[in-house]
């Protein structure tokens, strides 16, 4: 027998993502390993949005650690009065049409993921965009470009704690209920996991060792069950901070631009 295992690695080799699993077709004949299994849950419709969420958040994660790096801006774009919310998701597309024609000044393709909250509840309106980082005379074209109110920019961390935190904020159900539709650039790069049956082991180790050269992230790591109630191992890796490539190099990778 065997089990499958899911891999997932970023463009740049610093983030590493890996699920062991079992199913019926890869289930170890040893009856401790068959005896783990959890009982099959009824699924309602608030579990299957939870785990909606949960999936759209991980899709997330993975653009952020595939295409931004440490330093590369986080903007709110907030207005100064209450706006005709039926209107503003015209006026930050106009927005990101503006930063497109900076950064192409600049040859630098413009690469992006945005959301605007709040369009309907109580709270004012407001955008968020990160983008990559440029000099200080384009950000200050990118905040006077914003023509309803101001612009705070935040420097993002650049760490697999920190493209975990972002999705999961922009996941939540209090944030997407009241928000627009996430929206990234076309020219995003997006590595998709690469899923095998693996036959030289029966059964999987629970406890993970990091590959060479890189440390187990214990936060966000856990062990769980399938929705049909099999085991399931997920483990994160990043790289060690010596063996990362130069954000900079990594920043200035050319891709197509967006439209």
């Amino acid at each position: 027998m065997a089990y499958r295992r899911s891999r997932w690695e970023s463009q740049d080799k610093r983030f590493r993502i890996e699920k062991k699993y079992y199913s019926f077709r890869t289930l170890p004949m040893r009856p401790e390993i068959r005896e783990k299994r959890a009982k099959r849950q009824n699924v309602t419709k608030e579990t299957q949005a939870a785990v909606n969420r949960r999936l759209r958040a991980e899709k997330l994660s993975r653009l952020l650690m595939d295409n931004f790096a440490a330093g590369d801006w986080y903007l709110t774009c907030t207005y100064a009065e209450h706006p005709d919310a039926e209107k503003v998701p015209q006026e930050f597309e106009k927005y990101k049409r503006k930063l497109r024609a900076i950064y192409k000044k600049a040859g630098v393709p413009m690469r992006y993921i945005s959301v605007i909250e709040n369009l309907s509840g109580a709270g004012r309106p407001h955008g968020h965009i990160i983008i990559p980082a440029l000099g200080a005379a384009e950000l200050e074209k990118i905040k006077k470009a914003w023509k309803y109110g101001s612009v705070s920019v935040k420097l993002y961390g650049g760490h697999i704690m920190d493209a975990e935190r972002l999705a999961d904020y922009y996941t939540k159900e209090q944030i997407a209920d009241h928000a627009g539709r996430l929206q990234t650039s076309r020219n995003l790069i997006r590595t998709e996991p690469k899923t095998e049956t693996v036959t030289k082991a029966e059964a999987f180790k629970t406890e993970i060792q990091p590959p060479k050269g890189y440390r187990t992230i214990k936060e966000l790591s856990y062990s769980t069950y399938t929705a049909e109630g099999y085991p399931l191992t997920i483990t994160y890796f990043e790289k060690l901070e010596n063996e990362r490539p130069p954000e900079r190099k990594r920043r200035r990778q050319k891709g197509g631009e967006c439209e």
